[in-house]
Order: structure tokens, then C-alpha cells, then sequence
């Protein structure tokens, strides 16, 4: 398989089809973790970092999970989200300055 255009890849994501529109299950919890998580990926914090990738594979499991025949992630969303609801809530903010 070749590269794809970038112009023909972004027309090929945004063509929308009738699964775009099937609901995933997410309760309100579980979306302000998931953007605490990636805020504090974002901000630095270490401990986060990895972390991040563990809520983009969960909310890409989510998108799956609804959708018959279509292979899954490696994990299951039910686990990945049990991962994520392990870890305490990230302070806000940037990290604290260690002391040298």
C-alpha cells in the first residue's frame, strides 16, 4: 500500500457515512477524566504522559464497540477504561518545580 495524498487522505476522514452518527457510551465522569488526562499530558506532567495514549485508545475502543463486525482494539474498552479510572486526578496546572 502506497502513501495516500495528504489532501485525498483528509477528503477520505471526512467524508461522513450513517455509522458517524451511532452514540458511544461515555458517561460525564469518564469524559472529564479523559480531558483531565490529556490536559495534563499536555501540561507536562510525566506521569500522564503515557497515559495520554492509553485515553486515545480508549475512546477509540468506544467508537468501536457499537459497531458489529468491525475489529477491535487490542484492548477492550471496559479494560482501558479501568486503566484510566486507576489513576488518581492530575493536579492542574503545570508540575510543580523540583528542588535541585
Amino acid at each position: 500500500m502506497g502513501t495516500l495524498d495528504p489532501d485525498k487522505y483528509q477528503a477520505l476522514l471526512n467524508a461522513h457515512d450513517e455509522l458517524d452518527d451511532v452514540p458511544v457510551r461515555m458517561t460525564r465522569h469518564q469524559a472529564q477524566k479523559c480531558a483531565a488526562i490529556l490536559t495534563a499530558g499536555q501540561d507536562g506532567h510525566a506521569t500522564y504522559a503515557e497515559a495520554t495514549l492509553t485515553v486515545a485508545e480508549y475512546l477509540q475502543a468506544l467508537a468501536l464497540d457499537e459497531l458489529p463486525g468491525i475489529s477491535r482494539t487490542d484492548t477492550d474498552s471496559a479494560t482501558l477504561w479501568q486503566i484510566l479510572e486507576d489513576l488518581p486526578w492530575p493536579a492542574p496546572g503545570p508540575p510543580a518545580v523540583q528542588p535541585s
